[in-house]
């Protein structure tokens, strides 16, 4: 590989340079430390010095000092006992002499012991001779006090005894001077050494200054010479990013920019002035393709952490005005010679219109073009990535099958173009109601598809159920007809046991056949235990099973709370509190011990005419209760009665006999009656009313509301209450037309006299909604969940 001219002296220069001024600055240091050692020593000496002669002198101070005392002291205690005439007072004063005595002599034996030049030595002596001669005075003056010749006494001590004293004295007085002409020698002899020693840390001084001259000078002149080579090949490298076609930055250390050539400035809309200093997330402002985050902290501290970014990474990059473009980018640390990162520099190029145009085959490949939803290949791919995770991360997921049941009639009514247009708008529906971690596909036709990840099979029922809502409560126009639509929903779950995605599809696809051939508009959850109609195996066996449950006694009884909104006064013609109201529900245990839900075989058993006999089973198995339990509470219990039943000319005469047999008042029993059977046979409903009124059962009217004729033929059924449907009350919160029809029914509803309850209340903004309207009852999973109810043998 060549190396540009000019480069490889430009380094060898560096790499020589960096020897020479490593020892010169090491030469500079070594002198540095000697002058500061020296320097060091030579204080201390002297500071040590100094201290000895202080302590000497201090000491030797102290002791003349005491000596003195003392030969006062003594020569006191003299003068006391020659005036005294108490005898122990003289004694005291004697015992104190020679106290004084005993402390001029330790104090002469101190200055003894301590290095004494030969003038302080004699002068000591001195000191010692002429206090022996002065004792020998004071040792008579003693005597004569002892005698008692006071008179005596004082005349010894005033002529001999206090001369002899202050020859003591004026001796240690020229003994102290001796020790201070001493001191002040020895203060002498320091400063001369503090002098020298400061000369010599001077010298080195100006050694080090000199060295440190001559290798800045060194320095500069290096330095001048490798500027030069370096401005050249910088020029040089700034010529040739200003020629290339890609954007290149580049940063220091702290990820601040310090370079950006002129495809980088149109790119990012920053000039190179601008940009200069600042970070590089601030210019570089970026979202990475592939996960959706901000790369500009993360890629300059990567990179100048080491770590490389390859090419062929593509990201969003907003300019300074907010416009973006596609890019594909790279980035790598820049090195010095010996491998230290000293910067950073980051390459990437303009690929919006070639990423537009993958993008755009990427999306027609998986996306269907005339909803814009995800298409089958794509939808089915996805799936098989869920199953997947449901198989390694043990997750649960579920997939939802939707069929149109109207679709046909619009089209055969308005042609393929409107059959067309309301695909699209019920994909703009659906797309409203599924969450963003879901996947919304049109699978083929008028048929779709959802995915839930993560979502537990409850809750998907749950979804699918607001799907199908939402699509009856959709009004397609198209000229001058209005089309109601209906949607049929099969729900399967994913997980670790499903056995392929073709299975999945399978099973979805037959779950949705159910739920349309049960009566279409309406949900059917597939379970492991029913798989019997995942896999179509017909009616006739739902009657088999429905019968064998009968005489097994597999039916069982639920219950859910009717809450009053409001006190409620008991009516007086009642023997039951309104307040205490439940709704009895059915269900069924099939031959492995588990629940299966009514919507299973309630249809069946409608088609087959097998609900007079499952209504029988209610009405015993809740009157039953009722006599052990719910009568003596005085709860008020409503039954619900199917169409069949209304028409089965023994079944009034049946109910009839069983509450004379229970002994339960006709007052605690509700039957409620679905509008749609009320009126498919009025005539027989009106007289079955009339008839169980008569005893004292009250009847509630079912989904009211979801007819086309209800408030016509209200007028005549004598109902007490009217139960609104739930598809109303469910959406009421957010959407208005549902909350008008609420609020209508509720009024017609006070305005003769029936009691309005409200089903499908999940939660507490629809309550709060119905309390201020004035809807006397709620019912719902927001409310009261269905419980077990006590189960008697019949």
């Amino acid at each position: 590989m060549q190396t540009e001219p000019g480069s490889q002296p430009a380094f060898m220069l560096i790499h020589h340079s960096k020897y020479l001024i490593a020892i010169g600055f090491a030469l500079v240091l070594v002198l540095m430390i000697s002058l500061t050692a020296i320097g060091l020593t030579r204080m201390a000496a002297i500071h040590q010095r100094m201290e000895i002669i202080v302590n000497e002198q201090n000491v030797k101070t102290d002791l003349v000092a005491l000596m003195r005392h003392a030969a006062r002291e003594r020569t006191i205690n003299l003068h006391r006992m020659a005036v005294m005439t108490d005898a122990f007072e003289q004694d005291d004063e004697l015992q104190k002499f020679r106290a004084m005595a005993s402390e001029f002599m330790k104090a002469r034996a101190k200055l003894l012991a301590m290095g004494l030049s030969t003038t302080e030595a004699a002068t000591l002596e001195k000191v010692g001779a002429l206090a022996l001669e002065g004792t020998r005075v004071q040792a008579e003056v003693v005597d004569l006090v002892t005698a008692g010749k006071a008179a005596q006494a004082n005349q010894l001590l005033l002529a001999k005894a206090m001369p002899a004293q202050n020859r003591v004295l004026a001796k240690l007085s020229e003994l102290l001077e001796i020790q201070r002409d001493a001191g002040r020698k020895a203060v002498d002899e320091a400063t001369r050494t503090y002098h020298y020693a400061y000369l010599i840390m001077l010298s080195l001084g100006a050694a080090a200054v000199g060295l440190g001259i001559l290798i800045a000078w060194f320095v500069i002149r290096r330095s001048a010479r490798i500027e030069s080579d370096l401005f050249h090949e910088k020029e040089r490298a700034e010529v040739t990013l200003h020629s290339i076609g890609d954007a290149v930055i580049t940063t220091d250390t702290l990820g601040m920019v310090d370079y950006l050539n002129p495809v980088a400035q149109q790119l990012t809309g920053w000039s190179a002035a601008d940009a200069q200093g600042m970070l590089l997330a601030r210019v570089f402002d970026a979202v990475a393709e592939a996960t959706g985050e901000s790369m500009g902290d993360a890629l300059g501290q990567g990179v100048l952490d080491g770590q490389a970014v390859g090419t062929k990474q593509y990201a969003t990059l907003y300019a300074r005005d907010g416009s973006g473009v596609s890019i594909e980018y790279g980035a790598a640390p820049i090195r010095d010679f010996n491998g230290e990162v000293i910067g950073s520099v980051l390459v990437f190029r303009d690929v919006t219109r070639s990423r537009e145009l993958a993008l755009q085959l990427t999306w027609a490949a998986s996306h269907d073009a005339l909803t814009g939803l995800i298409n089958r290949r794509e939808f089915e791919r996805r799936l098989a990535q869920l199953l997947e995770t449901a198989r390694i991360e043990h997750k649960h997921h579920a997939v939802l099958y939707l069929d149109l049941d109207q679709f046909k009639m619009v089209n055969d009514t308005c042609g393929h173009m409107a059959g067309d247009e309301l695909l699209r708008q019920l994909a703009t529906t659906l797309e409203k109601r599924v969450r963003e971690s879901d996947t919304l596909a049109r699978l083929g036709g008028d048929e779709f598809g959802v995915l839930l990840e993560g979502c537990a099979l409850d809750r998907a029922a749950i979804i699918a159920d607001s799907l199908r809502t939402a699509v009856t409560g959709f009004r397609f126009v198209w000229q001058d007809k209005v089309f109601e639509n209906g949607v049929s929903i099969g729900v399967v779950a994913i997980t670790d046991h499903s056995e392929s995605t073709a299975s999945i599809m399978s099973a979805a696809d037959s779950a949705c056949y159910v739920a349309k051939d049960q009566g279409r508009n309406r949900v059917h959850v597939s379970h492991p235990d029913d798989s019997e109609l995942s896999l179509r195996q017909g009616e006739m066996q739902w009657v088999q099973r429905i019968s064998k449950a009968l005489e097994e006694d597999r039916l069982r009884l639920y219950y859910q709370s009717i809450t009053p909104l409001f006190p409620v006064a008991c009516p007086a013609d009642s023997a039951c509190p309104s307040e205490e109201h439940y709704e009895v529900l059915l269900r069924m245990i099939d031959e492995s011990g588990k629940l299966v839900p009514p919507m299973a075989f309630i249809p069946a058993a409608e088609r087959y005419n097998m609900m007079p006999a499952i209504d029988r089973w209610v009405i015993r198995t809740a009157l039953d209760h009722l006599a052990t339990n719910g009568a003596a509470a005085g709860s008020t219990c409503s039954i619900n009665l199917s169409g069949q039943s209304l028409g089965d000319e023994q079944m009034l005469d049946y109910i009839v006999g069983q509450l004379e047999d229970s002994g339960v008042a006709p007052q605690c029993i509700c039957f409620e009656i679905t509008e749609t059977a009320a009126i498919a046979n009025l005539t027989r409903a009106t007289r079955f009313m009339q008839v169980l009124k008569g005893m004292g059962c009250r009847f509630s009217l079912d989904d009211f509301g979801s007819g086309m004729s209800s408030f016509g033929y209200l007028k005549h059924l004598r109902v007490d209450y009217l139960k609104i449907d739930g598809s109303f009350v469910r959406d009421m919160v957010e959407d208005q037309v549902d909350h008008a029809m609420v609020e209508a029914i509720n009024r017609i509803g006070h305005v003769m006299g029936i009691r309005t309850i409200a089903e499908f209340v999940e939660n507490d903004a629809i309550l709060e909604k119905l309390r201020a309207m004035g809807v006397d009852y709620a019912q719902g999973y927001g409310i009261h969940k269905p419980e077990p109810l006590t189960h008697t043998e019949t």
